[in-house]
């Protein structure tokens, strides 16, 4: 997919104009979220296991998710839920995710948050729609919410929301049932929009995929929900309006108007039916409703909270009449100009539907550009990402190489008149590498960020950087316009601190990992050394301010045979008295056990920082196979943001 011919004739006439390519000079990056203690407790929520950060805008508001809960249940009869939340820098056992199921209540595992400067970063959680926070000691969240974009300019949030909990009372209940009633809601996704300190708005679907009525004899309208999600809005640069991009249910398939019809026959069959709600939902947890989805445009109005849907947009193709299949086609960015991308269902070049999805470039003028090159051998699907108002586009194309299926970051100028994309050299200016990448953002200037794997052995899952790209430089001509985001950052941003025991760097200075020292949170004084990696970067504002996700150096609580966290009454050391603490896992030496968790991290420009010259542990110059360091596999594969957000999807 590479465009050999233009790439490598574009170079020669550069380098012949220039007479010789410039090398690109890249920026110390800081960590700006690290405190004194190298902690970004702060900045995750309290209570939940995982930490994603999500985007920024150029006012500097940041926004993410946090992923599941931590199991605070301890191994003796007291209640300690106040003990275990002093705790923050440690890792916890999970509580384990329930899937949806109409006899209990649903579990929120999905919270939106933002991160406030002004109070050292500290995350805020957002209770959109009335979601309950996770650390909530009178009522358990029922919701899950996802913050999806932000507005370039202004405190504009966008994202999606599930429904609201509804209880009724099992007709039928078992003697033995500790709760006989059953839990529904009314949809599943909704877009909103959430304008500063207002009450979000939800953005709502056609009432006919949002209701149904059946045909079966005594049925009456029923509430199904349809879907709606919001992933990203811009000012429109023709009349200054607020423009948001998503995408809508727009027709209920055949398939799911039988299953509703046989859910009113099972109604009627019954002496004591269920309500009909119920079975409604049991077909929403079974995936057994779906609709057609397309992308949409709406414009909305922050100060009265409305929005208006403006148009849906086309597949880039026409199904005939009796075509029953289910086509997806899905808004993923807007640029000021009303240039949307996203993925879509596909025909090839014979007419043939395709598998997978296929990146699309839906111009304001209607036209559907299909970026890529669908005669390519070995392509699994394509999408893109993010577009900045230049109508410079960047998404992912997955491919086999070497007989292994990798994805690979690309970029396309929707106004070039090109008609595929392009996928830029990454660590190997000179050849591809197999290394997969992903673009999850590009800014005004034409810096990508986005994630790679830094290990190249074949037949294993690989670590993954994040990465930044300069698209300018590139097409420049200069060289070294792609790298490892770790590369820039400063010494004390990847965990070390001056050290004149310590090692030397290329620059003569001494530097040692720092130490984490703790006698007074837990059972034992501890001590571990600190280390951050940034595994991906998933929004750049015009500012070069990056928001991501790091995987951060914990001790691991110790937890007995089923599962609950030990604790131990010791002496303060302060104040003489006896008192309860967790206990940290230890090794055969006594020595604490860490583990990596993912962890939002907000990186600056550094204005007096220079680039750590320490060498990562992750050598990609080398194309040597990397000997796995720090986290277990399990964890670096956690640490990549959900793909509710990657980008957007439907679940």
């Amino acid at each position: 997919m590479f465009n050999y011919k233009k790439s490598t004739m574009a170079l020669a006439l550069l380098a012949a104009f220039h007479g010789q390519a410039a090398e690109k000079q890249w920026t110390a990056y800081e960590i700006v979220n690290i405190d004194d203690m190298y902690s970004v407790a702060n900045s995750q929520l309290p209570l939940t296991r995982n930490g994603y950060g999500g985007d920024i805008n150029n006012q500097e508001a940041v926004i993410g998710i946090a992923q599941g809960r931590n199991n605070t249940n301890t191994s003796d009869d007291d209640d300690n839920s106040g003990l275990i939340g002093e705790v923050d820098d440690a890792i916890f056992p999970e509580v384990t995710a329930l899937t949806p199921n109409v006899t209990r209540p649903f579990q929120g595992n999905n919270f939106g948050f933002e991160l406030e400067e002004s109070d050292a970063w500290k995350a805020i959680h957002n209770a959109i729609a009335g979601q309950v926070a996770p650390n909530d000691e009178d009522a358990s969240a029922t919701k899950d919410v996802f913050y999806f974009g932000l507005h370039a300019d202004k405190d504009i949030r966008v994202g999606r929301v599930s429904g609201t909990q509804t209880k009724v009372a099992d007709p039928t209940p078992s003697e033995d049932d500790d709760d006989p009633n059953f839990y529904y809601r009314d949809f599943e996704a909704r877009g909103f929009v959430k304008a500063g300190s207002n009450d979000e708005f939800l953005l709502a679907p056609s009432d006919d995929t949002a209701f149904y009525t059946s045909e079966v004899e005594g049925a009456t309208q029923v509430e199904v929900g349809g879907f709606s999600v919001a992933s990203a809005i811009a000012t429109s640069s023709d009349n200054g309006s607020e423009r948001v991009v998503g995408y809508v249910s727009t027709e209920l398939s055949k398939n799911s108007k039988d299953n509703i019809d046989s859910c009113w026959n099972s109604f009627n069959d019954a002496e004591t039916p269920d309500p009909i709600e119920v079975c409604i939902q049991n077909l929403q947890n079974g995936s057994s409703i779906n609709y057609q989805l397309r992308p949409a445009v709406w414009t909305v109005d922050t100060t009265s909270s409305t929005a208006t849907l403006d148009k849906t947009l086309a597949l880039p193709f026409t199904p005939d009449d009796d075509d029953s299949n289910i086509y997806s086609a899905l808004g993923l960015g807007i640029n000021s100009q009303g240039v949307v991308i996203g993925e879509s269902n596909q025909r090839n070049n014979d007419n043939n539907l395709m598998s997978y999805t296929w990146a699309q470039v839906w111009m304001p003028d209607g036209t559907i550009i299909s970026p890529t090159d669908l005669d390519f051998d070995g392509l699994r699907g394509s999408t893109a990402t993010a577009i900045n108002d230049n109508g410079i586009a960047v998404g992912s194309v997955a491919r086999y190489i070497g007989g292994y299926q990798r994805t690979k970051f690309w970029t396309y100028d929707v106004n070039s008149g090109e008609k595929y994309f392009t996928e830029p050299r990454d660590f190997n200016a000179g050849n591809e590498t197999d290394l997969a990448s992903i673009a999850k953002d590009i800014n005004d200037a034409g810096l990508v960020v986005g994630n790679i794997e830094v290990d190249v052995q074949k037949q294993l899952p690989r670590r993954r950087n994040a990465f930044v790209y300069d698209y300018s430089a590139d097409k420049a001509g200069d060289t070294g316009a792609f790298t490892n985001l770790n590369e820039l950052l400063t010494c004390e941003s990847r965990g070390y601190q001056q050290d004149d025991n310590g090692g030397f760097d290329s620059n003569g200075q001494k530097w040692s990992k720092f130490k984490i020292t703790d006698n007074d949170t837990f059972a034992q004084p501890i001590t571990y050394e600190a280390d951050f990696v940034v595994v991906e970067a998933n929004s750049i504002n015009d500012n070069g301010e990056i928001v991501g996700t790091a995987l951060v150096e914990l001790p691991r609580v110790l937890v007995d045979s089923s599962g609950k966290v030990v604790t131990e009454e010791v002496t303060d050391p302060n104040t003489g008295e006896t008192v309860t603490k967790v206990v940290i896992e230890t090794d055969a030496t006594g020595k604490p056990i860490t583990d990596q968790l993912p962890r939002p991290v907000v990186l600056r420009p550094s204005s007096d920082g220079q680039s750590c010259q320490i060498p990562l542990d992750n050598d990609t110059s080398t194309q040597e196979p990397n000997e796995r360091s720090g986290a277990s596999l399990p964890l670096w594969l956690m640490a990549l943001l959900p793909v509710a957000w990657l980008r957007r999807r439907r679940k």
